[in-house]
């Protein structure tokens, strides 16, 4: 029997404006295991910064607005409204800010920043405008490690996988750690952006190289 409806989302979720955000929404039963096939409509409440493509369970950005809700139902159950963002302007390219190509002393455990930013080239033509607030996925990609755990290089946060929202002036950064014995030669980094509907960015993704030498 099911007994409630949930959102399933991302920290901080967004869509722009004209642009699609798929909703995954699940219902639970009493043990908590979601309900395979449950009938899910959404509503929105804020209908001046959203719209609705009910065909496939999303929403449309339609006006920008620092918060705008959504809700789900199934059956007599209503989810607790989802807050999303509708920022201004529209991200369409992802660039590296500086050298691709990082070098570090030997000596040294830590690279400097690899640093991307997020643009916006189509708003205003001619004129490129940095987006604040976009999250930005950076990735060891070489070498290839099974899991943290096994990992001789991390991101700075001990992982292999970092999301970093941008800043002033559009830009966001990681930074790539070695460390235990065995440690690599060289570090091979991605940064991705992806709109709301699942798209990439133009030039997304981008690839660094940090040579420790």
């Amino acid at each position: 029997m099911p007994v409630a409806i949930e959102f399933v989302t991302q920290p901080n979720p967004f869509v722009e404006v004209h642009d699609t955000l798929p909703l995954a929404v699940r219902v639970l039963d009493r043990g908590g295991d979601s309900i395979p096939g449950a009938l899910i409509s959404l509503v929105i409440i804020d209908t001046a910064f959203l719209r609705l493509d009910s065909a496939q369970n999303a929403v449309i950005g339609r006006d920008t607005a620092a918060s705008a809700r959504v809700v789900a139902i199934s059956g007599s159950l209503r989810s607790d409204p989802l807050t999303l963002r509708v920022p201004a302007g529209h991200a369409d390219s992802l660039a590296i800010s500086g050298s691709s190509a990082l070098n570090v002393a030997a000596t040294d455990s830590l690279s400097g920043p690899l640093t991307v930013t997020v643009l916006d080239l189509t708003t205003t033509p001619g004129s490129a405008a940095p987006l604040v607030n976009r999250p930005v996925r950076f990735a060891i990609v070489q070498p290839a490690y099974a899991s943290r755990d096994s990992a001789k290089a991390v991101l700075r946060n001990d992982s292999l996988g970092l999301t970093v929202t941008t800043a002033a002036g559009g830009t966001a950064a990681a930074t790539v750690k070695r460390k235990g014995t065995g440690q690599p030669d060289s570090v091979v980094v991605e940064a991705s952006v992806r709109r709301s509907s699942g798209a990439a960015l133009r030039g997304s993704p981008v690839r660094f190289v940090v040579r420790f030498q």
